[in-house]
């Protein structure tokens, strides 16, 4: 989860913005369901409000791959959630939700201000219950994430070093900084590379979920029957 994009506040404050409605939507209702549990359009429009509010887009830019896109998002959770069963560990503490507002919050000009926050937030038709509801619920998506795969990558040497040479060096000598030996940035490396091929091999377990799953949705969703993108082989110890 990367999150980008300078906002401009001002903007919010002016013009009250509505999401669009694009062809083949239903108005109301459910919009899909995930092996006969609902999304809601509710949940739809306040997860494409919460996207764009972590991206620093305002809701005016909104676009029908946008809207799409979270949609698709939303299933993917709902089919991580249904492995986890109920995992009462994966649950985030108090303290790390506390936390991640807290760098959000620093993050927009204005934002240790309560009225001009609760201001931006409802510009997104969020507040601040609802922001830490859908980051209590990437946060434990995560933890499930991290729990499950990470055991299974093994980063090699030879892959250090070749990124090393390939890749940091290069970077290094073409923004014309001082070049660091492979030892001082090996635990930098190893955690990057651990953190790809967790994510390609997230996409393979969620392609293999919805294959195996009963999806339904309104909206066509061109990632469902998308064929897997094959994660790089990862040595074993």
């Amino acid at each position: 989860m990367k999150r980008i994009i300078h906002l401009t506040i001002c903007v919010l404050c002016v013009f009250p913005f509505v999401l669009p409605s694009f062809g083949g939507e239903v108005l109301d209702g459910v919009v899909a369901t995930v092996n006969h549990k609902p999304i809601f359009r509710s949940d739809w429009d306040e997860a494409v409000c919460y996207e764009l509010f972590m991206q620093r887009r305002p809701l005016s830019q909104v676009t029908e791959a946008d809207r799409v896109t979270a949609l698709q998002r939303l299933i993917d959770r709902q089919l991580l959630k249904a492995q986890m069963g109920s995992v009462r560990s994966m649950q985030p503490a108090e303290e790390d939700l506390q936390s991640d507002v807290a760098k959000l919050r620093a993050q927009f000009p204005g934002g240790d201000d309560d009225q001009r926050w609760k201001a931006l937030l409802a510009g997104y038709s969020l507040s601040e219950e609802l922001l830490k509801e859908h980051l209590h619920t990437e946060l434990q998506v995560m933890n499930f994430v991290e729990v499950r795969l990470r055991p299974n990558v093994h980063i090699q040497p030879e892959e250090i070093a070749a990124y090393y040479k390939e890749r940091l060096l290069p970077d290094l000598t073409r923004a014309g900084e001082q070049t660091v030996s492979i030892a001082d940035v090996e635990p930098k490396i190893r955690e990057l590379l651990t953190q790809q091929h967790m994510d390609e091999m997230l996409d393979v377990w969620l392609h293999n979920l919805r294959q195996q799953a009963d999806i339904q949705s309104s909206v066509p969703i061109p990632a469902l029957n998308a064929p897997a993108s094959q994660p790089r082989a990862s040595g074993s110890n």
